[in-house]
């Protein structure tokens, strides 16, 4: 099922009207780590048009339809978007995808393994499929026409099934990631971490010791690619340090921009700024741009960028 499984996991969580927004209501309450990729967001952004038009162009796109025609739906137009969260704990993760997919026939492709098994949460069914053996079992309920879940074990499975039917305690995220947000008109990646209580999973003793919360917004706004970074220290004066840290590391990189345009260029788009506990870090850079400078480096490993 390691194949077929993939297929499944592919087809309705990699792909990119009214964009994805993250709903706190299908995220459970003791959530430490969210990430969520508006697909629909980045499908209509002009980084996201012109990379999936690469795609379809290029040398991995002939597969790729073969896949269409094999699945009878298109997951770079059918996936609107993909919310995971866990408690930092190994296995625990949950992810919610928003989607037209054909589930259908997708279902029938997980059929077709011999460890595929058909339990129940409800009114609802889990699938699931995969050898055991080598880790690769995953378990999937399509909860309604629009919504699915994917976990790695039948509990999470059916945490994810309460959650979108409205049993279950919705996360409190920060009001800094709706504000984030806000900032980019377009965002497609969004991302919060409650560093303070993964501490188990950080192996950075840095971080351990100055964050507290940290929360990632990542999109477009006016043909300007956005990412902005937003970090709750544990105190003020960690705040302060961290502050300093950046604007060295700016400073050290001012020291070469005279011989390196692109790092002017860089430079120019970067706002730090701390109030009180907080410490934000806000970067913009015009795509057409963006593609200019990252273009050298692709190209010593054979990826051609779009011409925008």
């Amino acid at each position: 099922m390691k194949t077929l499984f993939s297929i499944v996991a592919m087809s309705i969580s990699v792909a990119t009207g009214q964009a994805a927004k993250i709903d706190k209501a299908n995220i459970s309450n003791d959530a430490k780590f969210v990430v969520h990729l508006d697909l629909d967001a980045f499908r209509v952004s002009k980084i996201g048009t012109a990379i999936l038009e690469k795609f379809r162009e290029g040398e991995g796109g002939e597969k790729f339809n073969a896949l269409v025609e094999l699945i009878e739906f298109d997951p770079l137009s059918a996936i609107h978007g993909a919310t995971m969260f866990g408690n930092g704990e190994e296995d625990n993760g949950i992810l919610v995808v928003k989607h037209k997919a054909n589930s259908a026939k997708l279902l029938a492709f997980m059929k077709l393994n011999e460890h595929y098994r058909k339990t129940e949460h409800g009114k609802h069914e889990i699938h699931g499929a995969g050898d055991r053996s080598d880790g690769e079992r995953g378990y999937i309920s399509f909860v309604n026409e629009s919504t699915a879940v994917l976990a790695p074990n039948r509990e999470l499975a059916g945490v994810g099934i309460d959650l979108i039917n409205g049993k279950g305690g919705a996360i409190k995220v920060p009001s800094s990631l709706d504000s984030m947000s806000k900032k980019t008109k377009n965002a497609f990646l969004v991302a919060y971490a409650d560093v303070e209580n993964l501490k188990e999973n950080i192996d950075n003793e840095t971080v351990n010791q100055m964050v507290k919360r940290a929360a990632l917004s990542l999109g477009e706004s006016d043909e300007k690619f956005i990412l902005s970074i937003s970090v709750d220290a544990l105190d003020a004066d960690a705040a302060e340090n961290m502050e300093n840290m950046i604007n060295g590391l700016i400073g050290f990189a001012r020291l070469n921009q005279d011989e390196n345009p692109e790092v002017k260029d860089i430079l120019k788009g970067l706002k730090t700024t701390r109030n009180e506990e907080n410490v934000s870090v806000h970067f913009s850079i015009g795509v057409d741009k963006l593609f200019e400078l990252i273009d050298p480096a692709l190209k010593e490993i054979d990826i051609d960028l779009p011409k925008l």
